[in-house]
């Protein structure tokens, strides 16, 4: 991703399925539902009830997983895939874990981030070979990695910035161990770095830090994992060039870049080394960090996201940004809510999907090429 387009998702399910959804007052759930989202670059991706996979948008670099390269306006189902648990998506790719513990990645390979030792893309889904027993995965711009039931992390693809953990500064097609951090219990990928939140509330963060992405009061790249001071983290979300912690309390800390006022400090400083906590935002329970956006998810079901408003992706019915949590409009009840490049999309109670924010290559999965500032369905097959 190039360094205007930045971004990583870092998602959370709660809940179970309720029976409301879209419209408030719908009690009658689709017979396709969904229980994961995950918002890519310019790309989408949803994990159904059934296991499979269904993507849409942007699929020059085949990031829809079907051996296409068209854009696609609609989901599209990623062949290959039926047994499904988790999945998430980067920037011109994605992966899913499986119920045999094993993860399959697709799209773009160009600095290896599928993880399969020869930097080529694969346009249908393809094993990520020695890795066993992952728990949870996460895919950032040219990077992922994988948490295993060691509660090790392992990471491969590009690492110019450290992003692998490794100690070094150079890209990886195979999996490499990150060294020196613990038990962990939770990972988020960003654009150029990571960070896992350790079983003790910990936080560690390695990478590129020029924008203070890694929350140390510093602008120097780490190659090894560095701890963050913030205490009883729950969980952690890397953006393009910011990062976000949610604590044991409810509260939301972030650090990094904040041009658009994607910390919610209520300013928009160039940056910020160290974290801040966000102004006005009521307990939340997952969080989200996009490019230049993040989100949170409250309870009852209830979205508030603030910075980057160009193309609508904050879901308030306007394109202007806001430093400070604003209530995304028309949405029933959320269970799950995914950050991408300039779009967001929610998972709602009974398993449908809402995206809004930036549409021209069809990632919001509404049948049409345009940006919309409020929640549209997709429509999933």
């Amino acid at each position: 991703m190039w360094r205007s387009v930045r971004w990583s998702v870092a998602t959370l399910l709660v809940g179970t399925l309720a029976t409301s959804y879209g419209v408030a007052g719908a009690t009658t759930a689709p017979k396709i539902q969904a229980r994961q989202v995950a918002a890519g670059g310019y790309f989408s991706c949803a994990l159904l009830t059934v296991g499979s996979v269904q993507c849409w948008g942007y699929n020059q670099d085949d990031e829809n997983g079907n051996g296409s390269t068209r854009n696609s306006v609609r989901p599209q189902l990623v062949s290959n895939l039926e047994k499904v648990t988790a999945i998430s998506a980067g920037w011109e790719s994605a992966c899913a874990l499986e119920t045999s513990a094993r993860v399959y990645c697709w799209g773009s390979d160009s600095f290896g981030q599928l993880g399969n030792g020869k930097d080529e893309p694969k346009g249908r889904p393809q094993p990520v070979p020695g890795l066993k027993g992952v728990l949870r995965i996460s895919v950032g711009g040219y990077s992922a990695c994988a948490l295993t039931s060691s509660r090790t992390v392992e990471c491969w693809g590009s690492g110019t910035d450290g992003q692998l953990g490794d100690k070094l500064t150079k890209s990886s097609p195979k999996p490499v161990p990150v060294e020196g951090i613990g038990a962990i219990q939770s990972i988020s990928v960003g654009f150029g770095h990571a960070c896992a939140v350790r079983s003790d509330g910990a936080l560690f963060c390695w990478g590129d830090d020029a924008s203070g992405d890694l929350g140390i009061d510093s602008t120097y790249t780490e190659s090894a994992p560095v701890q963050v001071p913030i205490s009883h983290v729950e969980q952690v979300a890397a953006g393009g060039s910011h990062t976000c912690a949610l604590v044991r309390t409810g509260a939301v800390y972030c650090w990094g870049d904040n041009g658009y006022g994607q910390l919610g400090t209520g300013s928009k400083d160039r940056q910020v080394p160290v974290p801040v906590r966000v102004r006005g935002l009521p307990a939340a329970v997952a969080i989200t960090a996009g490019e230049n956006q993040t989100c949170a998810l409250l309870q009852q079901g209830v979205l508030r996201c603030w910075g980057d408003n160009l193309f609508g992706q904050l879901g308030d019915g306007n394109d202007v940004s806001s430093s400070l949590p604003r209530v995304v409009h028309d949405l029933a009840r959320s269970q799950q809510v995914a950050a991408g490049g300039s779009h967001t999309c929610a998972l709602l109670a009974v398993g449908t999907i809402e995206c809004w924010g930036y549409g021209y290559f069809g990632q919001l999965g509404d049948g049409r090429v345009t940006n919309a500032k409020l929640p549209v369905p997709v429509v999933l097959k």
